[in-house]
C-alpha cells in the first residue's frame, strides 16, 4: 500500500501549490497591464499637444539636428537627381555634391523645395536660397542644413493633421479571465509468489551370484540394495510500487478590443 499511500499524501499538499496565489496575481498582471498601456497612451497624446503647441519655428530649431542623413539624402535625390556632370564625377544618387554643377531650372527646383511655409496661414518662414549654378563644400552644407529643417517642418505639419484628425487609441470594451488547475494522484502496489514442490522416491535391489563347478569349494555371490529420495522446493517472489503525481495549472486571458478616435483638436 505505499504507492497509494504516496499518492494520498501527494493529494493532500494540494495547497502547497498555490493555485489562489497564481489566480491572483493572474488578475492582477492583467489589471496593471491594462493600466500602464492607458498611461503609455495618454503620455503619447500628451506630448503630441505638446509638440504642435509650439511655434513652427520654434519646432524646426528643436528638431532640426534629429533628422539623420538617410532621410536628407531622400530628400535631395527626389528633388536633385545625379544629372550628366554627376555620372561622370561620381556615384552619387544626387547632384548635390561637392564640386557639382545645376542648371537654371535645377537650381529652382532646390530652392522651392527647401523653403518653409506656415500650414496655418500659407507665409513663408524661411527661404535660403542655398542652392547655386556651382557647388562647393559650402554650398552643399547648406543646402543640407536647409533640407533638414524642411524635413523637419514636413513632421511639423504632419503632427498638426494628426491633431484635427484625433489620436487612435485601443479601448477595452469587454474581458474574460480563465485561470484552472487540473490535479491527478495516482498510486498502485502488486505482489506475486509463485511456489512449487517436487518430491521423488525410488527403492532398488540388486543380487549378484555366481558359481564354479558343482563341487567347487569357491563360491560367489554378492547383493546390494539402493534407496533415494529427493525433495525439491522453489519459491520466486516479487514484489513493488508506484505511485506520481501529474500536475498541469492552465492559465488564460481573453480580451476584445476596440478603436475609436479621441478629439483633440479643441474649438
Amino acid at each position: 500500500m505505499a504507492g497509494v499511500n504516496d499518492a494520498i499524501g501527494a493529494a493532500t499538499r494540494l495547497g502547497e501549490i498555490g493555485f489562489v496565489e497564481f489566480t491572483t496575481k493572474l488578475v492582477s498582471d492583467v489589471f496593471d497591464t491594462l493600466v500602464a498601456s492607458n498611461l503609455r497612451q495618454q503620455q503619447a497624446f500628451i506630448e503630441l499637444l505638446q509638440a504642435t503647441s509650439k511655434s513652427l519655428t520654434a519646432y524646426v530649431n528643436e528638431t532640426k539636428d534629429d533628422i539623420g542623413p538617410g532621410e536628407i539624402m531622400q530628400l535631395l535625390t527626389a528633388v536633385a537627381p545625379r544629372n550628366k556632370d554627376t555620372v561622370a564625377t561620381s556615384n552619387s544618387p544626387t547632384a548635390i555634391i561637392e564640386g557639382g554643377k545645376l542648371s537654371p531650372t535645377e537650381v529652382e527646383t532646390v530652392n522651392k523645395a527647401v523653403a518653409i511655409t506656415d500650414p496655418s496661414t500659407g507665409a513663408v518662414v524661411s527661404d535660403p536660397k542655398p542652392a547655386k549654378a556651382t557647388l562647393d563644400k559650402d554650398a552643399v552644407d547648406a543646402i543640407t542644413a536647409a533640407v533638414a529643417q524642411r524635413i523637419a517642418a514636413n513632421k511639423y505639419t504632419l503632427l498638426k493633421e494628426m491633431v484635427k484628425l484625433g489620436m487612435l487609441r485601443l479601448v477595452v470594451t469587454d474581458g474574460t479571465i480563465e485561470s484552472g488547475l487540473n490535479f491527478h494522484s495516482y498510486g498502485s502496489d502488486f505482489l506475486r509468489n509463485n511456489s512449487s514442490r517436487y518430491s521423488s522416491q525410488q527403492f532398488q535391489l540388486k543380487a549378484n551370484a555366481q558359481t564354479g563347478s558343482i563341487l567347487s569349494a569357491w563360491v560367489k555371490a554378492s547383493a546390494s540394495t539402493a534407496y533415494t529420495s529427493v525433495n525439491v522446493s522453489t519459491s520466486n517472489t516479487a514484489s513493488g510500487s508506484s505511485s506520481g503525481v501529474d500536475v498541469t495549472i492552465t492559465g488564460g486571458v481573453k480580451i476584445n478590443f476596440k478603436t475609436d478616435y479621441l478629439p483633440l483638436d479643441t474649438p
